[in-house]
């Protein structure tokens, strides 16, 4: 897994943040400031959690630190500083190897086959309820 610093580094991130896949996406390698040992998110749109800093314990310190110096390497402070959403696959795979998974959804609401991982119903819910929230908002008032 230290061979993809930036799938580790993701893995780690997504472990001490609880951020989805889409928040993760927006963190560039200024993001990570590894004096202060904090990790900032972003969400514009504020589908999620909006933004955020997050403290980096010592042991995801150092995925975090290997990441951002391979972006730096690629292309400097532009390039991502984790997986991004077209590494899905790698980065579940990763994750099923190091049997890290997410909280699952209860037994009623599961869709796909019984002992399946569902990876990304968190998502899914929290884009339901996001598009339940821009439905209300773009309906036209009754005055």
């Amino acid at each position: 897994m230290t061979a993809h610093p930036r799938l580790a580094a993701t893995v780690a991130a997504a472990l001490i943040t609880g951020a989805s896949l889409q928040q993760l996406a927006t963190a560039r390698p200024r993001d990570y400031d590894d004096a202060a040992a904090t990790l900032a998110l972003h969400d514009r749109a504020r589908y999620t959690d909006g933004c955020a800093a997050y403290p980096v314990p010592p042991w995801a310190g150092v995925f975090l630190w290997a990441a951002a110096c391979f972006a730096r390497l690629v292309s400097g402070e532009a390039h991502e500083l984790f997986a991004t959403p077209g590494e899905r696959a790698l980065l579940l795979r990763v994750a099923e190897t190091a049997r890290l998974r997410p909280s699952q959804p209860p037994v009623a609401r599961r869709q796909g086959p019984a002992g399946r991982v569902e990876w990304d119903w968190r998502e899914r819910q929290e884009a339901n309820r996001y598009e339940a929230m821009l439905a209300v908002r773009a309906r036209p008032s009754r005055r």
